[in-house]
């Protein structure tokens, strides 16, 4: 059984909370858990296979990944898809995750966060904001994973040049970025300064959604594989 964006039903809601015009709910069903933040859904995870990815821009993302990853930075981290699917991929790997809202973070371990991975010291979480976290970072990553969202898609940082050159100096590997360009100008403006500021980018749309996954090379290891 798939989880079905168009058609999903919850039987159960086991977190439910509203400040200002932002909602955040935690729901279920007999197959999975999931969390929606002003009434989108942000993450899924299946309740006997909880490491399984379900959302269709996420499949992209796993089929963009490196064959090999060491230090992993994740900036936005949700309910966590990424984070449980990475962690089973590449149990060694360093990974760090960043995320701005704290309530989210509270909801990853609470409901999201699978037992094996909770006393792990190979995923670290920051309450931090990613473009600040990465100013004040001199560590390096093989691989970058950039997922943010606001109640318009995308914070409006993902279309300035400030991101990415802080991003820049960080890679050493693949950066993907799931980006939502409300526009076609919205998009180029993007993939302009990935460009400009990081090296090149491929944009990878997903059918049927306003999703657009880009991949990023830094330009001394563009020539590598993925």
């Amino acid at each position: 059984m798939d989880f079905n964006l168009q058609t999903y039903q919850a039987e159960q809601v086991l977190h439910l909370s509203a400040k200002g015009e932002r909602r955040l709910m935690v729901q279920q069903n007999s197959d999975y858990r999931w969390l929606e933040i002003d009434g989108v859904v942000q993450s899924v995870m299946p309740l006997i296979e909880p490491t399984r990815l379900c959302l269709p821009h996420q499949h992209v993302i796993a089929w963009l990944l490196p064959a090999q990853a060491e230090q992993i930075l994740e900036l936005g981290l949700g309910g966590g898809d990424l984070t449980r699917y990475l962690q089973q991929r590449w149990p060694l790997a360093q990974h760090q995750c960043v995320e701005l809202d704290e309530e989210v973070l509270t909801l990853y371990r609470h409901y999201f966060q699978p037992p094996a991975q909770q006393n792990t010291a190979a995923i670290t979480l920051h309450h931090a904001d990613a473009l600040i976290f990465l100013e004040q970072s001199d560590q390096h990553y093989d691989l970058i994973l950039l997922d943010l969202f606001s109640q318009d898609g995308n914070p409006p940082q993902l279309f300035q040049e400030r991101l990415y050159q802080a991003l820049a100096p960080r890679l050493i590997g693949p950066l993907l970025i799931n980006l939502l360009p409300r526009t076609v100008l919205e998009l180029n403006q993007a993939l302009q300064l990935i460009e400009q500021w990081i090296g090149p980018a491929t944009p990878y749309p997903v059918p049927g959604f306003i999703n657009v996954i880009v991949h990023v090379m830094p330009r001394d290891t563009a020539s590598l594989d993925l």
